[in-house]
């Protein structure tokens, strides 16, 4: 039986970057879990190249891209003649497999075109949008659903029939659910830990805890309400926060 090959899923490269990169055994692709629960293995980013670097062996050269979510690099190993006509500030349509080497998430290009028209980036966002929503409003059913199912075998049946959603999509939100409960756990382990390091005796400082976190502040925000709301920590005065 012919192999198909794997349709290059359009994502933005902050979903791939901050994904689970999760390996398979045998001729099963490896893929990223995202925390909306997608699985990316074979990905279409369209980015600006911020900076280009080729070996002087010529045998290895790298694009980093930005597409104002995150940056990545793409790779190439001995076939470096693919980013000759690449430079730094050009828009690029890539299509590649996603790869992680010593803890870096990156590409292993495919192709590496220009982008002519402004009015292609304006097209992509928008189908990133409406692909956003229809997996948001998938998430969300899949989620209410397992509720009510006895287990994920019942589940995966229930959603394929009534709504036919994949059993490789039900089971990548169930992960990805876990993924994202053990982040969070760990995030809010590195909060705790820095409120007690950064406590001066008068509790520690919110922007100083922001800024020592490289969190955002939407989810500082998120843990410290769990702290107070779970008595772990309180506020001393307006600004300060404080472990019991």
């Amino acid at each position: 039986m012919e192999k198909k090959r794997l349709t290059a899923v359009k994502t933005r490269i902050k979903a791939i970057t901050t994904g689970k990169y999760v390996v398979r055994e045998g001729f099963e692709p490896n893929y990223v879990l995202t925390a909306a629960g997608e699985q990316l293995s074979r990905v279409r980013v369209l980015a600006t190249v911020v900076d280009k670097f080729v070996s002087e062996t010529g045998k290895f050269a790298s694009l980093t891209l930005d597409d104002g979510t995150e940056t990545i690099r793409a790779k190439v190993f001995n076939a470096v003649s693919m980013f000759d006509s690449v430079a730094v500030g050009d828009i690029v349509d890539a299509i590649g497999r996603v790869r992680e080497y010593q803890g870096e998430i990156y590409l292993m290009p495919e192709v590496v075109a220009k982008a002519e028209t402004p009015n292609y980036e304006l097209l992509r966002e928008l189908e990133l949008r409406q692909q956003e929503r229809e997996l948001q409003k998938k998430r969300a059913l899949i989620l209410e659903y397992q509720k009510q199912a006895a287990d994920v075998d019942e589940l995966k049946k229930h959603m394929f029939e009534r709504f036919g959603i994949a059993h490789e999509e039900v089971e990548a939100v169930i992960q990805s659910e876990e993924v994202v409960e053990e982040k969070t756990a760990d995030e809010k382990s590195k909060i705790l830990e820095l409120i007690a390091n950064m406590d001066t005796g008068q509790g520690c400082d919110y922007t100083e805890l922001t800024q020592a976190s490289g969190l955002s502040e939407d989810v500082i925000d998120g843990i410290i309400n769990e702290l107070l709301s779970e008595g772990i920590c309180f506020e001393p005065r307006p600004g300060k926060i404080k472990k019991l």
